[in-house]
């Protein structure tokens, strides 16, 4: 369990062209380590919904002041293990994306009466976890216990089903979190461990590492001459973390506590220690291991190692005595370092107007190849086909175009065509074939565009008998507005030239047909002429176009 204290700016410094600010922050696991035992008096303990799980919360959130000075962000139950965090409604705003998550490691790897519960959450920007575990029982059993860590840190896994699914395996679960709105994704390394990916993970819990080679008296004697150096000789879990077997790259505090297991319950003092016909030997079973951003080669805080931290207080609540451990709480001082990205952002501007070379990269970026297209205007009749070309000027860049039907109309009495209709699609009606209607022209190169007259149903078919005028599309003396859009390769600049195509029945008699005594004849090709012009975000032929007649 966590409650988060004041945030205060340790210092300014410059790197990565942004200003990064070292954020710190105090936080405390108070009595977080044995709520299994310390509960085991209280009733329903690992059921869904506890009340056991949620007294916990109610009085720790008392204690805190909850809704006046903390909020609860998040919090996990997995059959006796419960984790929950609080964080300072002053820093509310800079913590999100809490997640939760639990692993069994019971019977089969299914059952909670062993296992971990963890909360994962991002506080400035860093990623922090925090993993709450009672593992393998009994002085024997370090290789059980070094496997069950093994298996949490591999195993869990934040966000996905597999977690409500492990949860219900074990049918003891309870889930909570809240959702911040400044939450972001956190993607891990496809195979890594989540929390590895961690900025920071501290594992706390009842771990169950013995004192090896010590008899019960030895112990007891050592303990009470406050000889701790000599018994933290024969912990298992410091000579397993020495030979690398478990909790590999953490670190602890020094143990300056007594040990925190076995005591008679309601017992004070030293002389609680286990006295019964088992006669336990003394062990630090409860312990905090953490692990922030520091390396062999990098120690101080800063964006290539942005989290450190420091223990203030590592300690044991000695005056507990409703449970045969004794609870164990640990004080950190963190240091966070974040971008400001308002500075970033300035600085980044900056860059970017004053490097020419980033400047000729960028106008290249929004260079558009230059091309020209074989024809205005277009004339089918019944399934005509037409060739148009899209010729790409440039000796270097390949160009893509894209065609799209921007409107359609269709043909007054005098020849004219109406205003063109927008088609919310983009797509072409069903009497128009456009093929392909999007592609690449290779550098120097042209692309054929084919453009067809479909045949339709007409207005007189029938369909079993029932007419279809209902549905049918009427495509007679109809006209089409094409766009054909022309970018480069990495730019979302466009050119855009703009083409009619007019359908017109075989034969009709229409003003636009009809002989004239003009004594120029239109010629015959008028609407066929490859006129060549270059693309311009501009270039509209409609206006000019609008008193053509068809011969």
């Amino acid at each position: 369990m966590g409650a988060w204290g004041d945030a205060k700016d340790k210092g300014m410094a410059t790197a990565d062209g942004g200003q990064i600010e070292k954020e710190s922050f105090r936080k405390s696991e108070s009595e977080c380590l044995d709520q299994t035992r310390s509960s085991q008096s209280l009733p329903n303990m690992g059921l869904e919904g506890s009340s056991a799980g949620q007294w916990w919360l109610d009085m720790i959130g008392k204690t805190l002041d909850e809704g006046s000075t903390f909020s609860r962000v998040g919090s996990r139950q997995l059959a006796g293990l419960l984790i929950s965090v609080w964080v300072r409604n002053n820093m509310r705003g800079q913590v999100g994306d809490v997640d939760v998550a639990a692993v069994p490691c019971g019977l089969g790897r299914a059952i909670g009466n062993k296992g971990a519960v963890g909360l994962r959450m991002r506080v400035y920007g860093r990623v922090i976890c925090f993993v709450n575990c009672h593992f393998a029982a009994h002085l024997e059993a370090v290789t059980r216990r070094n496997a069950d860590f093994d298996h949490v840190y591999r195993s869990m896994i934040f966000s996905r089903p597999s977690n409500l699914l492990n949860a219900a395996a074990a049918g003891v679960s309870s889930i909570q979190t809240l959702r911040s709105t400044n939450a972001m994704a956190i993607n891990p390394v496809e195979g890594m461990p989540e929390l590895s990916e961690a900025d920071m993970v501290v594992f706390l819990g009842d771990f169950n590492y013995r004192l090896d080679g010590i008899s019960y008296d030895e112990a007891r004697d050592f303990v009470s001459q406050r000889c701790f150096d000599w018994l933290r000789e024969r912990d298992q879990l410091r000579a397993e973390m020495k030979a690398g077997n478990v909790f590999q790259g953490m670190r602890e505090a020094v143990i300056r506590f007594p040990p925190t297991y076995k005591f008679e319950k309601h017992q004070p003092g030293l002389a609680g220690y286990d006295s019964g016909e088992k006669k336990r030997i003394p062990a630090w079973c409860d312990r905090i291991l953490y692990r922030d951003s520091r390396s062999p080669s990098v120690s101080t805080c800063s964006l290539e190692c942005p989290l450190v931290s420091s223990i203030l207080q590592y300690e044991a609540c000695m005056d507990v005595t409703d449970s045969d451990h004794k609870p164990v709480r640990c004080i950190f001082s963190v240091e966070l370092a974040r971008v400001d990205e308002s500075v970033r952002r300035q600085e980044f501007g900056e860059i970017i107007r004053s490097n020419e070379k980033i400047k000729r990269l960028l106008q290249q970026l929004t260079k558009v190849p230059e091309a020209i297209v074989s024809t205005n205007n277009i004339i089918l009749q019944d399934q005509d086909t037409s060739i148009l070309r899209i010729t790409n000027k440039c000796k270097k860049d390949r160009a893509l175009y894209e065609i799209s039907c921007e409107g359609l109309s269709t043909i007054k009495e005098d020849g004219q065509a109406s205003d063109h209709r927008p088609r919310g699609s983009f797509g072409f009606p069903r009497w128009l074939q456009v093929k392909p209607a999007s592609g690449i022209v290779e550098a120097d190169h042209i692309a054929e565009i084919s453009i067809r007259h479909e045949e339709y149903q007409t207005l007189e078919e029938f369909v079993d008998g029932v007419p279809q005028n209902f549905w049918c599309e009427d495509a007679r003396d109809k006209e089409v507005m094409l766009a054909i859009k022309v970018r480069g390769i990495c730019t979302a600049e466009t050119k855009c030239h703009r083409i009619r195509v007019r359908y017109s029945i075989t034969g009709k008699l229409t003003p636009m047909n009809r002989k004239n005594d003009h004594p120029n004849p239109v010629q015959s090709n008028l609407l066929h002429r490859a006129d060549f012009h270059k693309l311009s975000s501009s270039c509209d032929v409609v206006d000019h176009l609008q008193n053509l007649y068809i011969p």
